[in-house]
């Protein structure tokens, strides 16, 4: 028996032993691709060395020669820190996701595939000047120097989400630079959703006075009347349920026929000259808002070369897979973006021959569809086939696209014009030109190469300059067209063809206004008098309102404190009018705590983690709006649930075309005050499930965690700890402190959507600008760079970036030296 169990004993100790040694062979591989402080790499086509010096947050310095070489490098560290957000980009651009994740996103791949992004990339690639195409074949071969390197025992080619899913990589093509753009352009242009909303809204019987007030417009614009669609296609009789309906299945069933999130657009910049800033010298500051992702999409960077003769020092945010800085500074220029919200997008509803399908009418009779087979290949099942077809217009999208197929007439597909599928796409030879220029004029004549998507510039210079343009391609609609890209319009009629493009003389532009101060918010900021046709699709006017209060209405002289207090600025103007609206309105009911009313009464309107009323108040947004809106959208609520404050407020306050407040479900009338009483009960009861019976404990943070989404592992529970990127965080929706909600979503008070990089910046010191991203430079989850940002990011910090060599050199980590290949 004694030797039984020594024998036991042993095999025990060597089954520790040999997991231990597993999990440390395993260590040593995920922890392999991680870069060293201090190395060294060839590639091919350097001139001569160059240095990359990075300091204690991961920041790489870039010493070149020229921009080529710089390019090169670039591509090199990208690589290094975030290839596999570059590789998942890349598959998003191509279609081709179910390669990687399988069958749960075919039907993604189908519309990504249907919109051909990867063919309009590689045309575009093509009409680019030599020194573009120079420049991005320059950083594909840094990529690729990257991936064939030399490498260690047990070192592993490729970060740890390739060896999870047992990927491949395949080379960095620079036309894949191109794509990135595109991309960009994907996540941010959202016309289109907007059509099909007011489609839906049309098909189940509503009139465009109450389509309207589902969708308000600016107060600064006048748009004609809306037509009403009923006259223009033969819809179903709308089926408008009376009884309790089952909300979460229809939710289901919507989000699996989503095949690409709604864009959620936000950013703020501003610009002041030197006549009202402390130093004399203009300020500007940047945060451009997107979906929060584990990495970041920016990564911090400086590069500086010689070009033309001249030094260059470019730092600020660039995107992985490209060798752009998208928002930075020069030696002597600044700028920064926001999205413009351009209507470039139509959908075009197309009528198919009755007797032969292959066909769709045109003003001249009827045409063939341009079809193609595409196969795509799906991960652990067999591949799926489909035909692409193409009209006149555009990509004919697929029939699951946004429920399209259940709310166009019988006998009819959509087909969709959009500026970003363009084939002569110029933008990232635009976004080089940026880079490399010193003034504002210079920036100016750059940006004529803008294509899409659309965005708002401000810039200023260390002269004294400062000025503001949305450049792109800006479709010119017939002025017979009435619906101005509201909604989806026949493509049978010519009237509602675009008829060309506004010329660069024509995009909206300020150059050193005489209040000295220019911001954007993603809302209506077009000049005075500005006649030619953006959008009537802006973002709801909130944050607009609250900038231009805060930068242009300002009577004390800014500085870089101001700019800091502005983007960190966390008041909620949407919040406190609801609240002070719902008060009014509120009917007193049994149970209700009047000491909570009152404090909320008394809330300053501060979205601070740290206090109760902010996600009080956010709640009962949040079910007001749905017991005001779902009973009278039946399953289209779903494609408002997001959450929108502009039609609560109208409802509210009885401007609307009909009573929204009475429930449709019931027999009596119901008012908006008891709708709030019953909201304000749904929205406490929620909030002591998750946060205990006293209002008083619970915090707006606990519930507000910025969400940092890694793709795919977020979604996979027992390695979402790992790859998520989470942080209480302050600001909500309508805050310049963005913080967007989703109130579809799982987690309806998370922080979805937000500033994944903020920049402020004095053009008489521009070693003062100071720079924070959202997680961190890199993308490997083991790395100490992977959310070292977070934590300042959260905490309203920053950091600098020095381009004076002799201090980023002092505080450097280490160097690698990437040398020409022999």
């Amino acid at each position: 028996m004694r030797t039984f169990f020594k024998w036991l004993l042993r095999t025990a100790l060597a089954v520790v032993a040999l997991v231990i040694v597993g999990a440390l062979v395993l260590y040593v591989a995920l922890t392999s691709t991680l870069p060293a402080d201090n190395g060294g790499a060839s590639i091919a086509g350097l001139s001569g060395e160059v240095q990359v010096l990075r300091d204690g947050h991961g920041v790489p310095h870039v010493e070149a020669a020229n921009y080529d070489d710089a390019a090169r490098a670039l591509g090199f560290v990208h690589a290094q820190d975030r290839f596999w957000q570059m590789h998942v980009m890349r598959r998003v651009a191509q279609g081709r996701l179910s390669e990687l994740f399988g069958a749960p996103t075919v039907d993604t791949d189908i519309f990504l595939r249907t919109m051909d992004l990867e063919g309009a990339a590689r045309a575009s690639y093509e009409v680019l000047s030599p020194q573009a195409k120079g420049i991005l074949k320059a950083y594909s071969d840094g990529v690729n120097a990257w991936l064939e390197r030399p490498r260690g025992l047990l070192e592993a080619q490729l970060p740890p989400e390739f060896m999870i899913l047992q990927q491949a990589a395949e080379p960095w093509e620079p036309w894949q630079s191109v794509a990135m753009v595109k991309v960009m352009a994907l996540t941010l242009d959202s016309n289109l959703d907007d059509e099909i909303k007011r489609l839906a809204l049309a098909a189940r019987g509503m009139s465009p006075g109450e389509i309207d007030d589902m969708m308000p417009y600016s107060p600064r614009d006048t748009p004609p009347p809306l037509p009403d669609l009923r006259d223009l296609f033969d819809f179903a009789a709308p089926s408008l349920p009376k009884a309790a309906m089952d909300m979460d299945a229809m939710g289901r069933d919507y989000a699996r026929a989503l095949a690409w999130d709604t864009p959620i657009t936000a950013s703020n910049n501003w610009a002041v000259s030197g006549s009202r800033s402390v130093s004399g010298k203009p300020l500007l500051a940047n945060d451009p808002h997107l979906g929060l992702t584990a990495p970041t999409v920016f990564y911090l960077v400086h590069l500086a070369f010689t070009h033309d003769g001249r030094h260059h020092d470019i730092v600020g945010g660039s995107l992985p897979g490209t060798p752009l800085v998208l928002t930075g500074r020069t030696g002597s220029l600044s700028w920064g973006l926001t999205t413009t919200n351009l209507d470039g997008q139509d959908l075009f509803v197309e009528r198919l021959n009755p007797e032969d399908p292959t066909q769709y009418l045109t003003p001249t009779g009827w045409a063939n569809f341009e079809t193609e087979k595409v196969t795509i290949r799906v991960s652990g099942a067999d591949p799926v086939a489909f035909e692409r077809r193409r009209t006149r217009h555009g990509p004919v999208l697929p029939d699951g696209y946004r429920g399209l197929k259940d709310i166009l007439p019988p006998g009819h597909v959509g087909a969709l014009s959009w500026v970003s599928l363009a084939h002569d796409d110029t933008t990232a030879e635009a976004a080089i030109g940026l880079g490399l220029s010193q003034t504002v004029s210079e920036a100016m004549e750059a940006a004529r190469k803008m294509v899409a998507p659309m965005q708002s510039i401000v810039m200023a210079d260390a002269s004294g300059a400062i000025g503001l343009i949305a450049p792109g391609r800006v479709p010119v609609r017939d002025p017979s067209n009435m619906i101005m890209g509201r909604e989806p319009v026949p493509g049978w009629l010519a009237q509602y063809d675009w008829k060309g493009w506004l010329s660069f003389e024509d995009l909206p532009r300020i150059d050193n206004p005489a209040s000295g101060a220019l911001a954007t918010a993603n809302a209506n900021w077009m000049p005075p008098g500005y006649s030619h046709h953006i959008t009537f699709d802006w973002d709801e006017r909130f944050r607009q309102e609250r900038v231009e209060t805060l930068v242009i209405d300002a009577t004390e002289k800014h500085s870089l404190a101001t700019m800091r207090a502005i983007q960190t600025d966390n008041f909620s103007p949407a919040l406190t009018q609801f609240r002070d609206t719902a008060i009014q309105q509120l009917v007193a009911g049994t149970g209700q705590d009047r000491t909570m009313i009152e404090a909320l009464a008394d809330w300053d309107g501060l979205m601070s983690p740290g206090k109760p009323e902010p996600l009080i108040m956010t709640a009962w947004w949040r079910h007001t709006q749905i017991a005001i809106f779902e009973d009278d959208l039946g399953p289209d609520y779903k494609r408002f649930a997001k959450g929108n404050m502009e039609p609560v407020l109208m409802a509210l306050r009885t401007a609307g075309t009909r009573d929204w407040c009475d429930d449709r479900r019931t027999a009596r009338a119901e008012t908006c005050g008891a709708i709030l009483s019953r909201s304000l009960s749904a929205a406490l009861d929620e909030l002591k499930a998750a946060q205990g019976d006293d209002w008083r404990s619970w915090r707006w943070g606990a519930a507000h965690l910025a969400f940092g989404e890694h793709r795919p592992f977020s979604s996979v529970k027992p390695l979402s700890w790992l790859f998520t990127v989470s942080r209480p965080s302050a600001g909500g929706s309508y805050t310049l402190l963005r913080g967007r909600t989703d109130f579809s979503g799982e987690h309806p008070y998370f922080n979805i959507h937000a500033s994944a990089f903020r920049a402020y910046y004095d053009m008489a010191d521009p070693q003062s600008a100071r720079f924070v991203t959202s997680t961190g430079q890199s993308g490997h989850f083991l790395s100490p760079h992977y959310s070292d940002l977070a934590d300042l990011w959260a905490g309203l910090d920053y950091i600098a970036i020095p381009t004076e060599t002799a201090r980023y050199r002092k505080e450097a980590k280490g160097v690698w030296r990437l040398t020409p290949a022999q």
